[in-house]
């Protein structure tokens, strides 16, 4: 109401201005008209006509100032709202302007704030699943940071495939988590330092989707689940626990997979030394298009080769001509 009062007040003005300058026009042209034998109307209608053009060239920029208004607010650009308020200062726009540059830097300071309490959100939520896989992680001692190498070497094949940094982020996130799922599967198989039965590797194999059983209720990490229920997918489709083939294996399942048994095969388990990473590069391109998706193992390649990826070992690396099952190792 106060607004719309001091807008009619403005225009008053204006309206008022307008017939003053007409009578001074008028006057000032009263004794020309005179002179040169003219009606005593004729000032006035000239007078009439000089500030009727003067009033609408105003009008007209003041419709263009209005409708810089109306694109400055539709852009929701606080930097186009604070220099609108200062060209419509001093017109009828003018609380407008500033209205609608107090009501932005009220939203855009209101979301800065939800952005810095998301960001705390966030931190806690990442925490919170690096805990979770160095306690999987923990149940035995050979696997060991097995969880927080997978998802460090996920992200950088992610990054080197040109994955954007949010998608990316999700990856690593799932890739920490991969092995979640083993936390329903016995100590006595988990541990076991001598080859499963196939009773056995069966009951290892629903990890998986017992990994994906324990995530789908929490909604905030839906998205990560794909990497954590297929990264046991393979590209010629058998793989488990589906035998899904190709595309219809996610990407971020894809890359876990590689990291996954890059690092299994790269370290020392109860089973096996730890395989040297160039021998190791021979296997996954064996199996690339194959076990693995070939972009994905390129990367990896690529990655090593350059020297952006560096395996460390507590104990020296050997090479094997001949390995158990892939299966069975990774």
């Amino acid at each position: 109401m106060k607004r719309t009062s001091s807008i009619r007040w403005r225009v008053f003005w204006r309206v008022f201005s307008l017939l003053i300058v007409t009578c001074v026009v008028t006057l000032l042209l009263h004794d020309l008209a005179l002179w040169l034998g003219w009606s005593a109307l004729v000032p006035a209608c000239v007078a009439f006509v000089l500030c009727a053009v003067v009033s609408l060239i105003l009008a007209q920029k003041l419709a263009g100032l209005n409708d810089n208004l109306a694109a400055a607010i539709e852009s929701r650009s606080l930097h186009q709202a604070e220099r609108q308020t200062v060209q419509l200062r001093g017109t009828i726009y003018e609380e407008t302007a500033a209205e609608w540059q107090t009501a932005l830097q009220s939203l855009q300071n209101s979301c800065f704030d939800k952005q810095v309490e998301a960001g705390h959100h966030y931190a806690t939520l990442t925490d919170l699943i690096r805990m979770i896989a160095k306690a999987v992680d923990e149940r035995t001692s050979y696997l060991r940071g097995h969880s927080d190498r997978v998802a460090a070497y996920s992200a950088d094949i992610a990054r080197e495939l040109g994955i954007d940094s949010a998608q990316t982020e999700r990856i690593r996130l799932s890739a920490l988590l991969h092995d979640i799922g083993t936390v329903g599967i016995e100590d006595s198989i988990v541990r076991k330092d001598t080859p499963l039965t196939p009773e056995e590797f069966e009951i290892v194999k629903a990890h998986t989707v017992k990994g994906a059983s324990i995530l789908r209720p929490i909604q905030a990490i839906g998205d990560l689940i794909p990497g954590v229920e297929l990264h046991h997918e393979s590209v010629d489709g058998q793989g488990y626990p589906y035998g899904l083939r190709g595309e219809e294996i996610p990407m971020m399942a894809r890359i876990i997979a590689v990291a996954d048994s890059f690092d299994a095969m790269t370290t020392t388990r109860p089973y096996q030394a730890a395989m040297d990473p160039e021998y190791v590069l021979e296997v996954l391109n064996r199996l690339a298009g194959k076990r693995y998706d070939v972009s994905v193992v390129t990367a990896l390649t690529s990655l090593v080769k350059r020297g952006s990826i560096v395996v460390k070992n507590t104990r020296t690396p050997v090479s094997f001509s001949q390995q158990r099952v892939l299966s069975e190792v990774v």
